[in-house]
């Protein structure tokens, strides 16, 4: 569970920004995790949503082929350094990612120079002492499953930071198809296998139950994930990531007072952290002290400068105190910034910005502009813009323009 999962919110489209996000920054792997939750969200919940699925799928393919040409650079640095190994092991697994002809046509070129050089193990006279019927060799059909959990729990492992990724590396077979099964949303596999890979494995391995208890966290099971959390904390002590999905439990629970006092008894130099600063504000925001909330946001956004983040927890929080104008000109604030570096406007974004216009009395021929603009960017909700549309051509007079979208409108 990411450390600022709370913020991203549990919709396809908040997944899909956390996507855009990690695709911004190079993190594709990321980036490919988060659009293929949020098309698995948006089929099996929003199937009439088909633009949001289509740009998705797309998504994915993106990412996938974003991913096989980094891991192909990397693979490339890897042979000149003579790490032929861990090489070709990216280099398949790019393999399996891309669709790129000319992208699968230079892997190939790269594995086979692997295979003839020198340290490759492969030469013609090692084959020639290789039977084909040995006994003793793995049945290559019943491993094809494995193999294909090996390749996307590496995938996976390439979104984590480096220090948690080289640890799962090393972690038993139990617990990597439990990881896999985690991240498939099938929580009971999750559940069975982590606590498989607990009982059974002789190797030092912590983080296990930290992961069984995001699975149970998943599964509403908050009691067994705060008992884990808690054990994981007394023996490592507090850290931002079990703090953070400790608060995800006592937020599960209702308990937000627990959380107060488990954010204030970090001590000093973890509780001035940005992390845990943004899970105090997000804690006084789900117990509806707004004012609390506001006053943790905005001495964020002094002391460790203008993000994205507090200005989205600022704006939800301004809105949820009425207060519908500095609500507004945040997310304005916001769709400025995307205007500025040029990314996709957050539709989610835009929807509220222009809501918030709307209900602060603004009746122009600008907030029509704006609601056509979104029937293009969100195509799924374009039924509410056209009411809006039908509604301010009305407010201005133009009862001719608004027949003509009255029939769009949502009803």
């Amino acid at each position: 569970m990411g450390v600022f999962g709370f913020l991203s919110g549990k919709g396809p489209e908040d997944m899909e920004l956390a996507g855009d996000r990690f695709s911004k920054s190079g993190e594709f792997g990321a980036a490919k995790i988060e659009y293929e939750k949020a098309l698995a969200k948006a089929e099996s919940k929003f199937p009439e949503k088909e633009n949001l699925i289509r740009r998705l799928a797309e998504k994915i393919a993106g990412s996938r082929e974003s991913l096989a040409a980094a891991h192909v650079q990397t693979g490339r640095e890897w042979i000149a350094s003579d790490n032929f190994r861990e090489a070709e092991g990216l280099l398949r697994l790019a393999l399996e990612l891309t669709e790129n002809p000319d992208l699968r046509e230079e892997i190939t070129g790269l594995l086979e120079s692997i295979d003839a050089g020198p340290a490759s193990g492969n030469s013609e006279e090692d084959r020639l002492f290789v039977s084909d019927d040995d006994p003793f060799a793995p049945d290559e059909e019943s491993d094809l499953e494995d193999d294909a959990d090996d390749d996307y729990f590496a995938i996976l492992c390439h979104a984590l930071p480096e220090d948690t990724a080289n640890a799962y590396l090393t972690y038993d077979r139990d617990f990597k198809q439990g990881f896999v099964a985690l991240n498939n949303g099938d929580f009971e596999t999750a559940v069975e296998k982590f606590m498989e890979s607990m009982n059974r494995s002789d190797r030092d391995q912590p983080l296990v139950a930290l992961e069984l208890a995001t699975a149970f966290t998943h599964m509403g099971e908050f009691a067994r994930a705060r008992d884990l959390i808690l054990d994981f904390i007394e023996n490592h002590g507090l850290s931002v990531q079990p703090v953070q999905m400790l608060c995800d439990v006592y937020w599960g629970m209702e308990n937000h007072r627990q959380a107060i006092d488990l954010l204030d008894q970090c001590p000093d130099p973890l509780k001035q952290t940005f992390s845990i600063q943004m899970l105090l504000g997000e804690t006084y925001y789900q117990m509806e002290d707004f004012p609390a909330a506001q006053a943790v946001f905005q001495a964020c956004e002094k002391n460790f400068g203008e993000n994205e983040l507090i200005t989205r927890s600022l704006a939800k929080t301004f809105e949820a105190m009425g207060d519908l104008e500095a609500a507004r000109d945040l997310y304005g604030r916001m769709l400025s910034g995307c205007a500025r570096c040029g990314t996709r406007r957050d539709p989610f974004v835009q929807r509220r910005y222009a809501e918030l216009c709307f209900a602060c009395g603004e009746r122009s021929q600008r907030l029509i502009d704006l609601y056509f603009s979104m029937v293009q960017a969100d195509a799924d909700n374009k039924a509410d813009y056209y009411r809006r549309i039908y509604e301010l051509y009305m407010a201005l007079g133009k009862p001719k323009e608004a027949a003509r979208y009255e029939a769009f409108a949502a009803p």
